[in-house]
């Protein structure tokens, strides 16, 4: 018998329960669409009922909203986690490489596609939808910082706030394009982008 979080059962902890539904809308999310996933589907991936939704969550969109939420954390933690094994690194393009190369960002980026079109659809959404965008922006934008803070050495060729959109913003569109450029990493690309505007410090 599956687990119900609208009934606690002492063998699943609710923060589990959670995390599982997360999980569960996350994987549902990217391979039916928002529009086409069903709460019920939600469930029964994460091995429970349908009232295991609704104890944790108010609504779909709620869920739609904590899956994005939990996708932007996870996203920024492993950045994070790159700059402060690389900071040391000389080259910034050895961390961009690392941080943009490590994994496969294809489900990833299938499941960031179907948030973005839910938040067109349902404008209601949209700000939400930014909000995350603009804190993965930021938190990137502090990542830049800490690096070329440690480097005095160097410059960007351009303001800390554009270098750091361009980071993300050519992540995306090579993963964006990734099914017709077999075999491009695109931590080496945006490698070779970066290594052609950091210079030395006059």
């Amino acid at each position: 018998m599956r687990d119900d979080a609208s009934s606690p059962s002492p063998r699943t902890p609710r923060s589990e329960v959670r995390e599982r539904l997360l999980v569960a809308g996350a994987d549902v999310f990217a391979e039916s669409g928002v529009h086409g996933a069903r709460l019920d589907d939600v469930a029964a991936r994460a091995g429970f009922s349908k009232g295991a939704v609704y104890s944790n969550f108010s609504s779909k969109q709620d869920l739609v909203a904590q899956v994005m939420q939990r996708s932007t954390n996870r996203i920024l933690a492993a950045l994070q986690e790159v700059v402060r094994e690389d900071v040391g690194a000389a080259r910034i393009a050895d961390v961009v490489r690392a941080a943009f190369g490590r994994y496969d960002q294809g489900r990833q980026f299938a499941l960031v596609s179907e948030l973005r079109g839910y938040a067109l659809r349902h404008p209601e959404f949209m700000p939400e939808f930014v909000r995350q965008r603009r804190e993965l922006q930021d938190g990137v934008l502090e990542l830049v910082r800490t690096w070329f803070g440690a480097h005095p050495e160097v410059e960007p060729g351009m303001p800390l706030e554009d270098f750091a959109v361009l980071l993300v913003g050519a992540n995306v569109g090579i993963v964006f394009d990734g099914p017709a450029l077999p075999g491009v990493n695109p931590g080496d690309v945006i490698a070779s982008l970066v290594d052609a505007v950091v210079r030395p410090r006059r």
